[in-house]
């Protein structure tokens, strides 16, 4: 090949490689915690002002819906990261799953301490524990799934 001359290859094979390539990318971590709180956020803050107070404290379980949205939110997040990331797919999706859980977290919590003036009940603060090892997980499960989808495509 003369220096004259381009290497073609088509973009779809130009980004199978540099989605294959090991290592951590903040634009992968990024992308899939945007997804994931795009569905997260306004669920939790219909979750957390329901008829005045957060559906968690109510007597109804109406808050094991919003639940489901935002696992389903951390699993599909951790598909994207997956499928974007195959070499590293769980270091993506943990990453984006730990970086939307503190944004989650952080307004969770400030909304208790300074709009609704509540402090939290120990069985809450069990719950959002078992929410935050439960995200992690789903992420990392919907990461593999993602890996899946990648190389069955190849």
């Amino acid at each position: 090949m003369n220096d004259g001359e381009l290497n073609y290859e088509p973009s779809s094979k130009v980004h199978r490689n540099l989605r294959c390539r090991g290592g951590f990318r903040w634009i992968d971590v990024g992308v899939s915690a945007f997804l994931i709180l795009a569905v997260s956020v306004p669920t939790m803050a219909v979750e957390e002002d329901w008829h005045g107070s957060p559906m968690i404290d109510q007597p109804t379980h109406l808050w094991v819906i919003a639940a489901c949205l935002v696992a389903a939110a951390f699993l599909v997040g951790g598909t994207v990261a997956g499928y974007r990331r195959p070499a590293a797919a769980t270091m993506h999706a943990t990453a984006a799953a730990v970086l939307a859980v503190a944004v989650l977290l952080v307004g969770a919590v400030s909304h208790r301490i300074w709009l609704a003036h509540r402090g939290m009940s120990i069985a809450v603060a069990l719950l959002w524990c078992l929410a935050v090892v439960a995200a992690v997980l789903l992420s990392g499960a919907g990461a593999l799934f993602g890996r899946r989808i990648t190389t069955a495509t190849r």
